[in-house]
């Protein structure tokens, strides 16, 4: 009898498992919902269709992993920062997966070192690096790295492209940041930006190395909102402006070709499944 029990009581217990991980995700998706405003223990219970002690319960296991947080003078959940962070870095991957293909060509067509950012928060982050194969290589940002939003071609051109607004709302932000970069301020890097629009990308001339000329490129999606940068980085001395234009030509071109393909590949897909004998279930 013990035998035939055991396996019935492990099947319960991750019938119960997966029950509660059901009900954990339910939680969070309520909170998210009222996440502005704040979600009171009653509220969700209620919309969990839970007992308030369960909800509870459960609510202070989210909160202690940081997956949500508690207000103790509104009494009001909000999401938490660990699903910030998770997000971010479902962000970082997705990105830097869509683009590898294209900052690799970039990096080969132009010989020199091609850098992917994003923007975080207030500041920019390097998230893809391919080095080019001139014999002498720059490397003004590791992976990882963050700088302000508006501190380096890439950076700026994360910014430099917004409404004016929203711009401004995070020129002001970094304000006190600018100083220790050479002493740059908010008005010189406004100026960049105002430059950068007219040419439709951001030229940064030695500011963390000698010698060293960076361009920032935007990636716009298709409503026409910055959603990366890609940076090209190389000796002065094959950066002279005709040089400069070719890479942003080359850049926008091998992008494009980029998004066309994967458009194409999604499209072989839908016609491959909507041919397929069993597209019925497919669907």
């Amino acid at each position: 009898m013990a035998s035939r029990e055991r396996p019935e009581k492990q099947c319960l217990s991750l019938r119960k498992g997966a029950q509660s991980l059901h009900r954990a995700i339910a939680l969070l998706r309520i909170v998210g919902r009222n996440n502005d405003g704040g979600a009171t223990l009653s509220q969700i219970a209620r919309e969990a269709d839970l007992h308030v002690a369960t909800a509870h319960r459960m609510l202070s296991v989210l909160n202690q992993e940081g997956f949500i947080s508690h207000n103790r003078v509104s009494k009001r959940y909000h999401l938490g920062l660990e699903l910030h962070i998770l997000a971010g870095s479902a962000h970082q991957f997705t990105i830097r997966h869509q683009f590898r293909i294209a900052l690799e060509r970039i990096a080969q067509e132009t010989g020199d070192t091609a850098f992917l950012l994003i923007r975080s928060g207030n500041d920019a982050l390097c998230i893809d690096r391919v080095e080019g194969k001139f014999p002498i290589r720059t490397v003004p940002i590791d992976i990882g790295v963050r700088r302000p939003l508006g501190i380096g071609a890439g950076s700026l051109a994360l910014i430099a492209f917004l409404p004016p607004d929203q711009m401004e709302t995070i020129l002001s932000a970094n304000a006190g940041r600018f100083p220790q970069y050479k002493n740059l301020t908010t008005e010189g890097i406004r100026s960049l930006a105002f430059e950068a629009r007219r040419g439709g990308y951001v030229v940064s001339e030695g500011l963390f190395h000698e010698g060293v000329i960076s361009m920032g490129i935007p990636i716009l999606d298709k409503k026409g909102e910055v959603i990366a940068a890609i940076t090209v980085s190389s000796i002065a001395q094959r950066m002279e402006e005709r040089r400069r234009t070719k890479i942003f030509q080359s850049v926008k071109k091998i992008v494009r070709m980029e998004d066309l393909e994967s458009f194409k590949g999604m499209e072989s897909l839908a016609k491959a499944k909507k041919g397929h004998p069993n597209s019925r279930s497919i669907r």
